[in-house]
């Protein structure tokens, strides 16, 4: 339906990056979507519709049932027929001028040239309609979940970057204790590395309580309560990058188009004939007869044709209108396939940037670590104060932070690619 996909790979994605165990202490994205789907609100309007669609149907049905009426009426009038005939012992009565009459009247269609089918269709369209509107918006909420998702994901690993500073500086402060007892470092030395670790328990607090926060929006969207200690993480697989969209909004345009040519069909068949059968039965004074002055019983029964082979053009002129929707949905398309690929364009080009990034990560942590080994060993000796070595450790520290966040942000901008191409 969408054309043949032509793929071409640019890149892969050789990962886990981040080393995500895979376990059951791990909250893959791609189950984040699954329970999207299942647990979104507007998702219980589903069946409603379904429901809705059903009755609606058999409305429509409805036509091909008898139907029945039950009608009376009493009437009083100032004259009515009176016959004289030029024959001597001959008179006819006149009818009464008060009249009284209850019938029973079966209508009962026979064929409509496919009228009432063609109504059943365009209602189907109408519920299916419906019915895509709430995959696009479920669809919709994807890339805030990707964001809520892949910020947790870089609080997540900044704290794991932040417990390992504070080992180091706790390691160190060990050592340097033990060179205060010597005599080789002063006391201040310990209080600035102490002060450092106070710091760095202050971060810590401030990264959890965030993740925490976020933690909760994320439960809100997907449904279920998450654990606090819960890692995040992916479903390791192949990246590529594609021609194909495959969003839910492109169902939906096409759809539309079906409810206009559901529209026409009823448009063209309103004009074709119908036959009906039809009777009544009935109990009034005059009855058929209308010589006989008696309360009597009667019935009716017969057949009708009805034809409109002539409505000036109107229905021409609506198929006319029903056109021109279909070519405005079509621009509509058009102009929402362009703003995708300027989207993914967008996406893509990020992917570049952080890729080139990553390569001056790797190069600067190279060298941060080489320094703090450096400054590691001149504090022991005494020969930096503690200060310099913190500027240097914490250097290192954010290094490795602005690599995880260039690693995610890769990470960010390929699922979202995947969301607003609808692959994912």
């Amino acid at each position: 339906m969408w054309g043949k996909v032509k793929f071409s790979i640019l890149m892969t994605l050789i990962l886990p990056l981040l080393g995500f165990s895979q376990g059951n202490d791990t909250l893959y994205i791609e189950y984040c979507y699954k329970l999207l789907y299942q647990n979104w609100p507007t998702l219980k309007n589903d069946s409603l519709y379904s429901q809705s669609s059903l009755y609606k149907s058999k409305n429509i049905s409805s036509a091909y049932l008898p139907q029945i009426g039950f009608n009376a009426q009493a009437t009083y009038q100032n004259d009515v027929t009176s016959v004289t005939l030029p024959f001597p012992g001959i008179k006819i009565d006149s009818p009464s001028k008060d009249q009284y009459k209850a019938t029973l009247d079966v209508n009962q269609l026979i064929f409509d040239a496919g009228l009432t089918n063609s109504r059943k269709k365009l209602e189907s369209s109408n519920s299916l309609i419906d019915k895509q509107q709430i995959v696009i918006d479920i669809n919709s909420k994807k890339e805030q979940l990707n964001n809520l998702f892949f910020n947790i994901m870089l609080l997540q690993e900044t704290e794991n970057l932040q417990f390992t500073l504070q080992s180091k500086l706790k390691e160190k402060l060990s050592v340097l204790q033990s060179g205060v007892t010597n005599g080789i470092i002063t006391e201040s030395e310990l209080f600035a590395l102490q002060a450092e670790l106070l710091k760095t328990d202050q971060l810590i607090i401030e990264i959890q309580t965030s993740r925490n926060g976020l933690l909760s929006s994320l439960s809100k969207f997907i449904g279920q309560e998450i654990p606090k200690n819960i890692k995040l993480g992916y479903e390791s697989k192949q990246f590529a990058f594609t021609e194909n969209i495959l969003r839910p909004e492109i169902e939906l345009f096409n759809l539309n188009k079906s409810r206009i040519n559901a529209s026409e069909n009823i448009s063209k068949k309103s004009l074709l004939p119908k036959l009906y059968g039809f009777g009544q039965a009935g109990y009034g004074r005059p009855g058929l007869n209308m010589l006989n002055n008696d309360f009597q019983t009667f019935y009716i029964v017969g057949a009708k044709l009805s034809w409109t082979p002539w409505d000036w053009n109107q229905s021409s002129r609506d198929r006319k209108v029903m056109e021109i929707q279909k070519e405005i949905i079509s621009n509509q398309q058009e102009a929402f396939v362009k703003a995708i690929n300027i989207q993914t364009e967008n996406e893509i080009t990020t992917i570049n940037k952080m890729e080139e990034l990553l390569k001056k990560d790797a190069e600067i942590i190279n060298l941060r670590e080489k320094i703090t080994i450096a400054s590691s060993s001149k504090l022991a000796n005494g020969t930096i104060r503690s200060s310099d070595y913190i500027d240097d450790v914490t250097a290192e520290n954010q290094a490795k932070i602005e690599m995880k966040k260039h690693q995610i942000q890769i990470l960010f901008a390929k699922f979202n690619y995947l969301v607003i191409k609808g692959l994912i």
